[in-house]
């Protein structure tokens, strides 16, 4: 749009200048001259014309593409089961003391979630896994959390199932469970991130699936 406004500054002024020549080097009795040399810059003026209106509709019609292009994405990312916000918490220690991690719910779908399956990573040249524990977001159903440690890799992965017809799902925001780590004795002080290796998959009750974002943790060595 900006080289179509210039290109139209310069033939204006070029007619302009054209037409100022003429009358200032043209003698009166060569009148006929300089009106023809003014009737040729008009035509040049009125052709740009449709350059500034086809420019100016196809400006609009990208920008109409791409606010279109945006409100698809958006619909697209919304899961039918909703949004949860999974945050993995901070803490600080010693070398050779214990710590504990929670990981937490902090919005819950307004179906609650029904099951859930993910995996956090840890550094294991600096931790170790002590225990894992269950939150209080799951209440009294300690029997439908699940866990693995790969301490080769340093991965912990959790499965949270709800029974009895979904009625112990998770329906309010708290802690999921708690990761004991204990801090190696040849750990350097620093920090270190506790981040989610791979999101995997959580659900309402019905199925449907919720979009969970996490938020990293870290353990600050002393």
């Amino acid at each position: 749009m900006k080289k179509v406004i210039l290109i139209i500054v310069v033939i204006i002024c070029v007619g302009i200048l054209t037409i100022l020549a003429v009358n200032k080097f043209t003698p009166d009795s060569d009148t006929t001259t300089a009106s023809a040399a003014i009737t040729s810059v008009s035509p040049a003026i009125t052709s740009v014309a449709p350059a500034i209106t086809s420019a100016s509709s196809a400006t609009i019609t990208s920008e109409s593409a791409n606010s279109s292009a945006v409100s698809s994405n958006t619909v697209k990312n919304e899961a039918p089961g909703g949004k949860a916000e999974i945050v993995i918490g901070s803490v600080s220690g010693a070398a050779e003391s214990t710590v504990l991690i929670p990981i937490s719910v902090k919005t819950v779908p307004d179906k609650g979630i029904g099951s859930c399956n993910f995996n956090i990573k840890y550094d294991t040249n600096i931790l170790e896994v002590v225990d894992v524990l269950p939150g209080d977001a799951i209440g009294n159903n300690i029997a439908n959390l699940d866990y693995s440690n790969i301490d080769v890799t340093g991965i912990v992965s959790f499965l949270y199932t709800s029974s009895n017809n979904g009625k112990d799902s998770i329906t309010k925001p708290g802690v999921i469970t708690n990761v004991k780590f204990k801090i190696k004795k040849d750990a350097k002080k620093g920090v270190y991130k506790i981040s989610n290796g791979t999101t995997g998959a959580f659900g309402d009750v019905s199925l449907n699936k919720i979009n969970a974002v996490f938020t990293e943790g870290e353990i600050t060595v002393k």
